[in-house]
């Protein structure tokens, strides 16, 4: 049986609209915007302590929060800033350091594997502090808005290893 054509036109408005969305979120994604802040990687773009807040930002966001929690979440991330902003100088020197090390005309294998400790422990400690932070946010939240933060980054985790 033949329908009278508007399906064809359903079809193609959906189809278009698909398409704009795609292109708009491909156009998005393809270029990093100006300046990821004090986080962002060696060459300009999000490291992984960047990528993990913004993360955790987004899904505070799916969980309704109070102005109370708001308020306090707020305060957690800027009194953690300088912290965050000192380790972050700290892996870009020494990962500068295991580079230059490595890629020396003659590289002395202690000073490189000396440089490679130092970063191991500076990133350590990133995520020494980056779990502290979790855990005095998921302080401040009820047990059903950690549960709903906990899914959300659980989701992305796993969409994350799949991509």
């Amino acid at each position: 049986m033949r329908g009278n054509g508007n399906h064809r036109r359903t079809l193609g408005v959906g189809l278009a609209a698909g398409t704009m969305a795609l292109g708009i979120a491909v156009a998005a994604f393809a270029q990093p915007g100006p300046g990821w802040g004090p986080m962002a990687g060696p060459d300009g773009r999000p490291g992984p302590g960047l990528r993990l807040l913004k993360a955790v930002r987004a899904g505070l966001a799916t969980v309704d929060l109070t102005d109370e929690q708001t308020a306090k979440i707020k305060a957690l991330f800027e009194t953690r800033k300088p912290a965050f902003e000192s380790l972050r100088t700290r892996i870009h020197a020494d990962a500068k350091a295991l580079h230059e090390a490595a890629n020396a005309t003659t590289p002395d294998p202690t000073a490189v594997g000396t440089a490679f400790l130092k970063l191991k422990e500076d990133r350590a400690d990133a995520k020494d502090s980056l779990e502290g932070l979790m855990t005095d946010i998921r302080a401040v939240l009820t047990p059903e808005q950690r549960t709903k933060l906990d899914a959300y980054l659980a989701a992305l985790k796993h969409l994350r290893r799949r991509g």
